[in-house]
């Protein structure tokens, strides 16, 4: 794994993270230019100001929590490419989003009362990710894919669901050729020709369904010794 991108995609956690710290550490005092929530309804009065930068404190440390949260789940549903992006948008909005809530705050004038949080923004988000999770497998381009490789021990399949079944060697995934029956798959020619060579199955590589630690494997596509057998709807008995 690379460690440069290990830790671009760690950067938006860690710097809100920081921030947070920093923040909490060290407030700002009084009104200055320099740091801290700085807007001209915040600068207007020091009540103003205390409350803006009190208000800004909470919010990004709650905001903070979130983003510890989503970093593994968006690591895991992702991956660290995509994942760089959709965290640093996320940093991004937490960032932002306090000019949501103080301003309005402010402008109601004192004395100042927070109103809402970020909590029902990060529930929100969480839940998403849980329903993207859900989405049925389409086999199209946009799903990511990895290339399982090794001796075939079995070949079963279900008549009820015209499934296919794979049995790697020493590999505990389920893998299936989703309505390999119905596609013309010969059961009785693969097992007899394929059960104790070397195939590579092209697997969707998502979290899907149950499948949140890798026990599934949908088959994209069936190689041997570099003969394409299937490819995604296309298919050749061997």
């Amino acid at each position: 794994m690379d460690a440069m991108l290990v830790l671009f995609f760690l950067f938006p956690t860690l710097f809100m993270v920081g921030l947070s710290l920093a923040l909490h550490r060290w407030p700002p005092g009084s009104i200055q230019r320099t740091y801290g929530y700085r807007t001209r309804r915040s600068m207007a009065t020091q009540a103003a100001w205390d409350h803006a930068q009190r208000r800004s404190a909470t919010l990004m440390k709650h905001w903070t929590w979130w983003m510890v949260t989503w970093t593994p789940l968006v690591g895991w549903r992702w991956g660290l490419e995509p994942g760089i992006l959709i965290m640093s948008g996320l940093m991004t909005v937490g960032v932002l989003l306090p000019l949501h809530y103080i301003e309005r705050e402010l402008k109601q004038g004192g004395p100042f009362v927070s109103q809402g949080g970020v909590h029902n923004w990060g529930i929100t988000f969480t839940l998403l990710v849980v329903l993207s999770v859900m989405k049925p497998i389409t086999h199209d381009g946009s799903e990511p894919e990895r290339n399982a490789t090794g001796t075939l021990e079995s070949l079963t399949w279900s008549t009820q669901s015209e499934d296919v079944f794979f049995r790697l060697r020493g590999d505990e995934c389920h893998y299936y050729l989703n309505r390999g029956l119905g596609m013309g798959l010969d059961t009785t020619v693969w097992q007899r020709e394929l059960v104790g060579r070397e195939v590579t199955l092209q697997v969707v590589d998502r979290p899907a369904g149950l499948n949140w630690f890798g026990a599934v494997g949908p088959i994209r596509g069936v190689v041997v010794a570099g003969d394409t057998l299937y490819r995604t709807g296309n298919l050749r008995n061997p």
